[in-house]
């Protein structure tokens, strides 16, 4: 037999076996000492990940002060005049000192961005810049024209209701904005950075502007970016900015347009200063997952153990 007639029937043997799914593969049958050295592992690794996750979710500093109560006038812009808006203010302490970078966030309750109806309306033809027709906003279902989006929030008289609202839908509708001045306890201003909070892909290839002109709000601008990311539970922190500075402990007041109205979703809002590790933001979450995890492998490996020692008695008495 040629080498051409035996590759042949080698490929024809591996398809009719691949097709018949009688292809050779390793079974493994797990014994009861194998499945106790497979939970010992499971149940170490998942206990170590968690207390290590833990343990540096606990070094992170964090001030947070809740301020819907507080500020209970919203500001309701209502005509293209440049009205200076209501300021409210707010003290908070920061207990220790906070080294650089420090991360602004806002944290919401009680927001359900997770709906599926909320998520899917928005229209990514349109966030990248490109020109749209109707098919291409339909997704931004109930708010596609600035007649819609004028029942949410303002919008300038410039802008007409015919016209498809730039951007649509209604994560860019609900917008989130509130702005924050941050004083120290010398009452001199801390700078706060709105670059680099987005992520790097979102500022590459997802956001552009078509023309401000038809526009009522920056699609480029990262604290959208940010807002557009939308959050898996209803109670959610989202990165406002970042201070490049050491942020020294005492006594700090916050500045607060407060545009952004809770009630009707019988939300809170509040302001946060927070340091970072190389897992990320405050959030003890995913330690408390490992750890949960750890404990049930850890609470099946007991009972395979007691399995084995009944297992292993008879013999013993056996043998006496």
């Amino acid at each position: 037999m040629s080498d051409n007639q035996q590759q042949k029937e080698d490929k024809t043997t591996f398809l009719h076996a691949f097709k018949q799914q009688i292809m050779k593969a390793w079974q493994p049958v797990p014994t009861l000492n194998s499945t106790i050295i497979v939970f010992a592992i499971l149940s170490t690794i998942f206990l170590v990940f968690g207390i290590v996750l833990v343990v540096f979710t606990n070094k992170i500093l964090d001030s947070k002060v809740r301020y819907d109560t507080k500020c209970s006038t919203i500001n309701y812009p209502n005509s293209d005049a440049g009205v200076a808006p209501a300021i409210c203010t707010i003290q908070f302490t920061v207990t220790e000192d906070m080294e650089s970078p420090v991360f602004v966030y806002y944290e919401l309750t009680n927001f359900y961005q997770n709906h599926r109806r909320y998520v899917k309306s928005k229209s990514v033809v349109q966030l990248q810049g490109d020109s749209v027709s109707y098919s291409d906003v339909s997704n931004c279902e109930p708010i596609i024209y600035y007649s819609d989006l004028r029942k949410y929030r303002y919008v300038p008289s410039n802008l007409k209701d015919g016209d498809y609202a730039w951007p649509c839908g209604l994560i860019a509708a609900s917008l989130f904005n509130d702005t924050y001045t941050l004083l120290d306890p010398s009452n001199n201003h801390v700078p706060i950075s709105s670059t680099n909070i987005a992520w790097p892909s979102d500022k590459s290839t997802k956001y552009k502007n078509k023309d401000m002109t038809i526009q009522w709000t920056n699609v480029e601008d990262e604290r959208f970016m940010v807002w557009m990311r939308t959050a898996a539970l209803p109670d959610f922190r989202k990165l406002w900015g970042r201070i490049d500075q050491k942020v020294p402990a005492g006594t700090y007041t916050v500045q607060i347009a407060n545009n952004y109205p809770v009630d009707s979703f019988d939300g809170t809002k509040s302001f946060v200063l927070s340091t970072a590790n190389a897992f990320g933001g405050r959030n003890s979450f995913l330690g408390i997952s490992y750890l949960v995890m750890g404990i049930i492998c850890f609470i099946i490996l007991l009972v395979f153990i007691f399995k084995k020692i009944r297992q292993n008695k008879p013999k013993q008495q056996k043998e006496n």
